[in-house]
């Protein structure tokens, strides 16, 4: 533990966007650094408990706020009434206010852009020596906005952590693994006790939707023993059977694949563990694939994102092409590894025959399970910029607004030709179609394809292990069970 953390009491706390089977990286690494109070809201909110007498009960000397952009109203919300019962500094960090400094709000005292640990740590001890925040020494820490007055004063980018390795495996002691994370897990591939992990920070692509690089600025990459250390930890620690890679891309590069290959096999952990993880489509060939194969890797997810070449070349720069995607599926399938894929509509100057190319895609390839989104603008991506200049996002919109999925489809919208509320409400980039009738109807017929081939994965996953069928039948009942106490 860090010396200011021990005698300041610092209270970090998030609101979920979705809920979730691991708790909040950017939190749990904080603590881990840091040694203090999580409180978890999403958890709190599920488990009928007042969010705000939790925090007040902790007393604390500074309260930590973290943000993405689907949430940042709500931690406003929650700020300004939190502000009204104690007198102490309020932070926010997270990726919103990196992307997006001008929405720092009043209600916060200081704002921390990009990575808090190195930050946090001056700003803590700053406040320890001083009781206070003073605006002299706020003027020399690097990567934060503070209030002085009226003014806001934003100070010089911060320096990113070069050697990650240098950091703590994240607290997961401090959430409730046992009670929360790691129970009643209900997993198409048999394992019970699934953890995630990040083996990096930040993706060496820049695709024009992602927000990865705003808040991680470059690549670094965890080395493949400590990964593999941390793995052996969470085996002992909490007897898990699954992991999930979490981290934008953790089969790059090829080397450290290649020796994290080799180090889980060392410990034996392949014999122990299913690996499922995020990966990209360019970068799968055959040795990738039997080297995945070899630790038990089960699933990969990919954002194909379009059956058309021009479309990919202007969500992902020209890295991709539809014979990567088309390449992957088929070594996926191959080599026995489920491959979870989602797609992107919406894209600006987007053609009737260009979304028919990525529906036939879907049509008539191999996928396992498929996912589709509507293209949506965040703050800091080079498509918020796209979506500003056509005056469709600006500063004080409802973020909420800014959401990927579509409306879910049910078994009775199969029998349907249109569903005309499919789009209502929602950013909608690409304006020639946004009216078009037969551009609606042919998202809604690759939703209701997406759903059929999706059923039929889940039948043969659950039908291949009825033992995972039961598990489901139980988890049910006894939900409706405890809903009705």
């Amino acid at each position: 533990m860090h010396t200011a953390s021990k005698k300041i009491k610092l209270v970090l706390t998030n609101l979920c966007s979705f809920r979730s089977n691991t708790p909040h990286f950017g939190l749990i690494s904080l603590a881990a650094y840091l040694r203090v109070k999580l409180i978890d809201l999403d958890i709190s909110i599920i488990d009928n408990l007042n969010p705000l007498t939790e925090i007040i009960q902790e007393n604390p000397s500074i309260v930590g706020f973290t943000s993405d952009t689907m949430t940042f109203n709500r931690t406003i919300e929650l700020a300004k009434k939190l502000k009204g019962k104690l007198s102490v500094p309020f932070i926010v960090g997270g990726v919103h206010i990196t992307a997006m400094p001008e929405s720092f709000d009043g209600v916060f005292d200081i704002a921390v852009m990009g990575e808090g640990e190195l930050v946090l740590l001056e700003l803590l001890n700053n406040f320890l020596e001083d009781g206070s925040f003073l605006k002299a020494k706020l003027e020399k820490v690097r990567g934060i906005m503070f209030r002085d007055g009226a003014k806001v004063v934003v100070t010089w980018q911060q320096e990113y952590i070069k050697e990650i390795d240098d950091l703590p495996y994240p607290a997961r002691d401090l959430v409730p693994m046992e009670e929360v994370y790691l129970k009643d897990q209900l997993n198409l591939f048999g394992v019970k006790r699934l953890v995630s992990i990040m083996t990096s920070r930040g993706c060496p692509y820049n695709c024009i939707f992602c927000g990865s690089p705003v808040q991680w600025s470059s690549a670094r990459f965890h080395t493949a023993e400590y990964v593999a250390s941390e793995i052996e930890f969470l085996v002992k620690k909490y007897r898990i059977d699954g992991i999930m890679f979490w981290d934008d891309l953790f089969i790059t590069p090829k080397k450290r694949l290649k020796k994290l290959v080799a180090c889980i096999k060392e410990k034996g952990l392949d014999k122990k563990l299913t690996f499922f993880g995020y990966a990209r489509a360019n970068l799968i060939d055959e040795d990738v694939c039997s080297l995945l194969g070899s630790i038990n890797v089960k699933r990969l997810i990919f954002g194909l994102e379009s059956g058309s070449d021009r479309i990919l070349q202007y969500l992902k720069g020209g890295s991709i092409a539809v014979s990567d995607n088309q390449r992957a599926v088929r070594l996926c399938r191959k080599y026995g590894i489920t491959s979870s894929s989602g797609f992107i509509t919406g894209t600006p100057g987007e053609t009737l025959e260009e979304l028919q190319k990525t529906y036939d895609f879907i049509e008539n390839n191999p996928l396992d399970n498929t996912q589709v989104y509507i293209l949506t603008p965040y703050p800091g991506t080079k498509l918020w910029e796209t979506a500003k200049s056509m005056k469709m996002v600006y500063p004080e919109m409802d973020f909420g607004k800014l959401f990927v999925q579509l409306p879910s489809v049910t078994f009775l919208d199969l029998f349907k030709k249109s569903k005309p509320e499919l789009l209502k409400g929602r950013i909608f980039l690409n304006s020639e179609y946004m009216d078009n009738v037969e551009y609606s109807a042919l998202i809604f017929k690759m939703l209701k394809l997406a759903y059929k081939r999706n059923a039929i994965f889940y039948a043969k996953m659950l039908f291949a292990d009825l033992s995972i069928v039961k598990r489901i039948i139980f988890s049910v009942v006894r939900n409706a069970f405890n809903a009705h106490k």
